[in-house]
């Protein structure tokens, strides 16, 4: 995925690519990182590309992703 701007589409391609819902990636980023974010303010979260840099690098981390950052050429 280059010249990402949509998280939303992001974790919808992750959903589909690797068979898992929004639910199941929530579950997994609450287990590892201990937190209680509810389904409703994950989902406005992600549907309204509001998602701070931290927490987006935490959940992806939770369901073995990483971002990497290049400079352009």
């Amino acid at each position: 995925m280059e010249n990402v701007i949509d998280i939303r589409k992001v974790i919808m391609d992750i959903c589909y690519q690797d068979g898992v819902t929004r639910r199941q990636i929530l579950a997994a980023y609450n287990k590892k990182y201990n937190k209680t974010v509810m389904e409703p303010a994950f989902n406005k979260m992600i549907n309204n590309n509001n998602i701070k840099f931290n927490v987006l690098i935490d959940v992806l981390d939770s369901i073995g992703y990483k971002i990497d950052i290049k400079k352009k050429i």
